[in-house]
């Protein structure tokens, strides 16, 4: 079996699981949409300079690099760790589900700001600085934690006395994947997308 047979497999079998789950994570992305109509004025204009400052310096000079890929790796690597030590608890489901419900929250207020202060600019900078590295962690964080809540659900259906070790690895094994996975992302942040921001700027 091919692997993306393996993969059309594992959504088919964890259809509901993958149904709530990116269910949280569009409904922390509206909602952080929304939030951006409720902030402060000094909030507002504290973050707008700040959007600013980033493309007076990407017109000088491209922002990209070594940097930006090291804080890349580090955040995702905090997240993929994060949602693989929830799933070892058995009461990490509803944690796992928040995690993804901030990732989306975070997007969601991200490009929302974007496209409220810069209008039709905003709309082709969150195209072409946010999107494209967000096309790969999205599903991957969407797949990630629905196998961190299906151990979750193992250990807390699983017999006492049931032998653990094998799907412990298993799962740990995985972790190591997700993590490289997610670095082809994160070399599209550091990397194509700033490419991408400095066309327009």
């Amino acid at each position: 079996m091919s692997l993306a047979q393996r993969l059309k497999q594992h959504i088919r079998n964890n259809r509901w699981q993958y149904i709530v789950i990116g269910l949280v994570f569009l409904v922390g992305l509206v909602m952080g949409g929304q939030k951006v109509e409720g902030l402060e004025g000094g909030v507002r204009d504290y973050l707008r300079e700040l959007i600013d400052t980033y493309l007076q310096e990407g017109q000088k000079a491209p922002i990209y690099g070594p940097g930006i890929l090291l804080a890349a790796l580090a955040t995702q690597a905090k997240t993929v760790v994060a949602i693989w030590f929830l799933g070892l608890t058995v009461i990490g489901v509803p944690l796992i589900l928040a995690v993804v419900f901030l990732r989306g929250y975070a997007l969601g207020f991200t490009v929302g700001f974007l496209v409220q202060q810069k209008g039709g600019a905003g709309v082709i900078m969150s195209i072409l600085s946010i999107l494209p590295q967000n096309l790969v962690y999205i599903p991957l964080l969407i797949i990630w934690a629905v196998i961190a809540v299906n151990f979750s659900f193992y250990l807390i259906g699983r017999h006492p006395g049931a032998a653990l070790g094998k799907t412990l690895i298993n799962y740990s094994l995985l972790l190591a994947v997700f993590l490289v996975l997610f670095t082809a992302g994160a070399f599209i942040e550091a990397y194509l997308s700033p490419w991408f921001l400095s066309l327009i700027l």
